[in-house]
């Protein structure tokens, strides 16, 4: 997938959660921004990549990150050079999974007539099913001699600026836990930024932007 820059302006590297660890990222893949001293969750649907930045930061440009089998803690390196938000040279910081209740989407799957997220926490239905708690849009990049690229449109290439992509309904599925938002028609895209404001089934309230990339839309979602 791309992240985008706003996420990560300069990749330090990536990790596998061990299986059965973590809760909800046990097997996941987590990737490090360098430049934005930060981790997020990777999510991965076949060819369709999206992205789901995790709370905290590092005091450096973290670069590698190892699990210990002993404790089961997320141990992070870091350091200071270009292009990087770090306020110390260097950083070996651990990051531990305290059980403690997580609110975003950890799963995605793409069709041809929409998106199906897959959140970590039972939402609220009405709150998920009003259309106003969604918004989307996307936008492509373009290879250039240039130090990175602009955002492009996708309707008109020759464009910069972003689409808006019109979300029809939102349905919250029996589990409670995904929501399929029905969109015309999902087509190949470097970048899409999805932004829910939700409530959890208990009533805490979340909000976030989802990032995906889309390269194959699977089957139309019935």
């Amino acid at each position: 997938m791309w992240i985008p820059r706003l996420l990560d302006n300069s990749a330090g590297g990536q990790v596998w959660v061990p299986e059965g660890k973590w809760g909800p990222f046990g097997g996941e893949l987590l990737h490090f921004s360098y430049g934005r001293c930060t981790m997020m969750h990777i999510v991965r649907d076949g060819a369709n990549g999206g992205v789901v930045p995790l709370s905290g930061r590092f005091l450096s440009g973290s670069c590698r990150g190892r699990f210990n089998p002993k404790d089961g803690h997320l141990y992070v390196t870091g350091l200071l050079g270009w292009q990087t938000a770090a306020i110390r040279d260097g950083c070996l910081q651990r990051v531990r999974y305290t059980g403690a209740p997580i609110h975003q989407p950890i799963g995605m799957k793409v069709y041809t007539n929409g998106i199906r997220l897959n959140f970590s926490t039972a939402l609220d239905k009405k709150i998920a099913e009003d259309i106003d708690s969604w918004s989307a849009e996307q936008w492509n990049y373009k290879w250039t001699s240039q130090y990175g690229s602009k955002d492009w449109s996708v309707k008109d290439p020759a464009k910069q600026g972003r689409d808006a992509v019109s979300i029809k309904n939102a349905k919250l599925l029996p589990n409670g836990k995904d929501v399929f938002l029905h969109m015309e028609k999902v087509l190949p895209v470097h970048s899409m930024a999805i932004k829910y404001n939700l409530d959890t089934k208990e009533g805490k309230i979340f909000k976030g932007t989802f990032h995906l990339t889309v390269n194959k839309a699977g089957p139309i979602f019935e």
